[in-house]
C-alpha cells in the first residue's frame, strides 16, 4: 500500500517499495493503487462556477466519493490525458449516484465559464468544470490543496504546442495542434479538429488506427496507416519504434504523424519551429506541495469528506483508478484517522 504523509514525496519514493513504511499495517486497509493519505485529512470546501454559470460547492456532494482534478484547456499534454482518463472513468461507471467528478482550472484568465462550455461541448465532457472570475478564490483552493501553479509553463503553452500531421493516400496533408500522451493525443487532437477516427483495440497490442477522416485502410493490406515521430536531432520524420499506447508526448517526441503507407512520406509537413524548456517530466512536492503546469494531480475524496487518495501525473491506469473508486463507493468503512507518522506540525 502506498501512503502519503506530510514528510513529502522524497519519503514516498524511498519507502513505497516497503509495505507499511509510512504508517502501520492494518488488516482492514484496502490495498489501494493510488497514494493513500495517512492519516486521511478533511478536504477543504470551496464554491466555484461551472461551465454553465452555476455555483458548485464540494459540500454539495456530502456522502459521495468525489474525484477532483486540476487541469486547464490549453494544456498541451498531461491535462488532456487526465481529462481523457476521467471521461473513460465516467463512461465505465455510468449512473453511479455516489460518485462525482470535478475538474478545476489552474488557468482562470483563459478558462472562463463560456470557454469551459465551448471546450467541454467540443470534447463531449459533461461533468462540472470549475473556474472563478475572482482569481483569489481559485488561489485559495490551490493553496488548500497544496498546489503550486506554474504560470510560466501554462503561458508558454500558447507558443509550444505538440503537433500532429496527417498524410493521406492521395498525398494531401493536414497539420493540427494539440497535446496528449500517445493514443490520447491522437484521439483528442482529431476530435478537436473535427476529424473522424476509425480504430480498433487489441488486448495485447493496444490501439490501431484503421481510418482517418473517412479514409479507411483496405482489408487486403495494400496500404495501412503508419505511425511516425518527429526526430528533433535529424529534423525529420521517422517510423515510431513503439506503438501509440506506449508513446509519451514530450518524452519520446514532441510531434507525431499518421501517414498512409503508400503515400510519399517526403510530403509530410514539418512541425512549426518553436522553443520549449525541454523539461516536461516529473513534478516537485516538498511537504505536500504539488507543482502543476508541467504536471498535474488528481484527488479522491471519500464519503466522509476526507482526502483519501492522490494520483500524480497521468501515467496511472484507468482500471486501477476505477478499482479504487469502486472500493470507496461500495465497500469502504471509512479511513483510519489515527496518526501513524510524525507530521512535524504540518497541515494537510
Amino acid at each position: 500500500m502506498r501512503k502519503i504523509s506530510t514528510l513529502g514525496l522524497c519519503l514516498i519514493l524511498t519507502c513505497s517499495a516497503f509495505a507499511g513504511c509510512i504508517g502501520g499495517d492494518d488488516e482492514h486497509h484496502h490495498d489501494f493503487n493510488g497514494i493513500e493519505y495517512d492519516p486521511a485529512s478533511p478536504a477543504p470546501d470551496f464554491t466555484l462556477t461551472d461551465q454553465n454559470g452555476q455555483l458548485v460547492s464540494l459540500s454539495d456532494f456530502e456522502d459521495k466519493v468525489v474525484v477532483i482534478a486540476f487541469t486547464y484547456t490549453i494544456c498541451p499534454d498531461v491535462c488532456l490525458a487526465i481529462e481523457a482518463n476521467l471521461d473513460a472513468i465516467d463512461e465505465a461507471m455510468p449512473g453511479e449516484e455516489d460518485l462525482v467528478i470535478l475538474s478545476i482550472t489552474i488557468d482562470p484568465a483563459r478558462d472562463t465559464p463560456s470557454r469551459l462550455l465551448e471546450w467541454t461541448n467540443q470534447m463531449g465532457y459533461d461533468w462540472p468544470h470549475l473556474t472563478s472570475a475572482n482569481h483569489s478564490e481559485l488561489e485559495h483552493v490551490w493553496h488548500d490543496y497544496s498546489l503550486l501553479v506554474d504560470n510560466d509553463h501554462i503561458n508558454s503553452n500558447h507558443e509550444a504546442p505538440h503537433q500532429l500531421a496527417v498524410l493521406y493516400p492521395d498525398n494531401t496533408t493536414a497539420m493540427m495542434e494539440g497535446g496528449q500522451t500517445g493514443w490520447n493525443f491522437t484521439e483528442a487532437t482529431m476530435s478537436m479538429n473535427n476529424i473522424s477516427l476509425n480504430y480498433s483495440t487489441h488486448e495485447v497490442y493496444g490501439h490501431s488506427v484503421n481510418g482517418i477522416n473517412g479514409i479507411d485502410s483496405p482489408s487486403d493490406w495494400s496500404w495501412w496507416w503508419s505511425l511516425h515521430i518527429w526526430n528533433e536531432t535529424s529534423e525529420a520524420w521517422e517510423s515510431s519504434p513503439v506503438g501509440i499506447d506506449s508513446l509519451i508526448m514530450g518524452q519520446d517526441t514532441e510531434h507525431i504523424a499518421w501517414a498512409a503507407s503508400n503515400a510519399n512520406l517526403s510530403l509530410l509537413p514539418q512541425p512549426s519551429e518553436h522553443s520549449h524548456d525541454g523539461d516536461h517530466g516529473g513534478h516537485s512536492m516538498e511537504g505536500e506541495l504539488y507543482e502543476v503546469g508541467h504536471n498535474t494531480v488528481t484527488f479522491v475524496i471519500d464519503k466522509e469528506g476526507m482526502k483519501r487518495l492522490v494520483f500524480t501525473g497521468s501515467d496511472w491506469l484507468v482500471a486501477d483508478f476505477i478499482e479504487d473508486l469502486e472500493y470507496l463507493v461500495h465497500h469502504d468503512s471509512g479511513a483510519d484517522h489515527s496518526d501513524h507518522s510524525d507530521h512535524s506540525g504540518h497541515d494537510h
